[in-house]
């Protein structure tokens, strides 16, 4: 079968495997009356990306090549770019709470415990997500493409990936997942460039981590810092490109 088919039989068998799990979610909504052990077929969402990845990954017999290679020590540079973030994240999501007068990180981390658990499961959750759309499907789209157009395609996938969960498990209306789904396709990209620069899932999963614990202002200022993050970065890489040129 053909790269690109292949490509999109992953993504289709990825979206309905992904839906099925908040279908007795999205029934009992519905007030069928569904039996409540069904409902933790949600639980299983994150993990239907990786698992279908696998699938892909052991048929093809490339495992190794794909995943198991790209786990390397974090070097300075990646650090680098990690502290860059919670920096970005802490300044962002500080800023919101003293101008609204809202206490994001005391709701969303009460205790030191809370905050501990919820950077393990982050970290586990990207992790999951990060073997299976960056070590797996920006690797594909990224054939024959440019690296930007492939991270941003990838994103939008991801994005879409992402819209049971905002409107089923969390109930949210279209005007809240707009912003949520721009935020989804600049963090691809940042995600995307950072495996292309470095090809560390660990250090790619940390990052990812990182947006989730640490940007914790609505989606609309996130997209705001990160859009602009972007362009810093972009008109940086470009002088750095000019002076070595010169």
């Amino acid at each position: 079968m053909p790269g690109k088919m292949r490509t999109i039989l992953w993504v289709s068998a990825v979206y309905a495997f992904s839906f099925i799990c908040y279908v007795p979610m999205l029934l009992r909504q519905f007030g069928a009356m569904v039996p409540d052990a069904l409902l933790y077929l949600r639980y299983f969402f994150v993990l239907i990306p990786a698992l279908i990845s696998a699938i892909f990954l052991t048929g093809e017999h490339t495992v190794k090549s794909c995943w198991l290679n790209c786990f390397k020590k974090i070097s300075a540079k990646e650090i680098f770019v990690c502290i860059a973030a919670v920096l970005a994240g802490l300044l962002t999501s500080f800023g919101y709470s003293l101008w609204q007068k809202a206490e994001l990180f005391r709701h969303a981390y009460p205790s030191p415990s809370a905050f501990v658990f919820s950077a393990a499961y982050l970290f586990a959750t990207a992790l999951m997500e990060e073997m299976a759309w960056r070590g797996f499907l920006l690797n594909r789209i990224a054939i024959g493409r440019g690296k930007v157009s492939a991270a941003g395609l990838t994103g939008v996938i991801w994005a879409v990936w992402h819209i049971p969960m905002w409107t089923v498990r969390n109930s949210l209306g279209l005007e809240e997942v707009i912003p949520l789904f721009i935020w989804a396709v600049l963090i691809s990209l940042v995600l995307g460039i950072t495996y292309f620069r470095f090809k560390n899932l660990l250090s790619v999963s940390l990052l990812h981590m990182i947006f989730n614990i640490c940007f914790l202002a609505p989606a609309k200022y996130n997209n705001v810092v990160i859009f602009i993050g972007i362009i810093i970065c972009y008109i940086f890489r470009k002088y750095k490109k000019g002076i070595k040129e010169f």
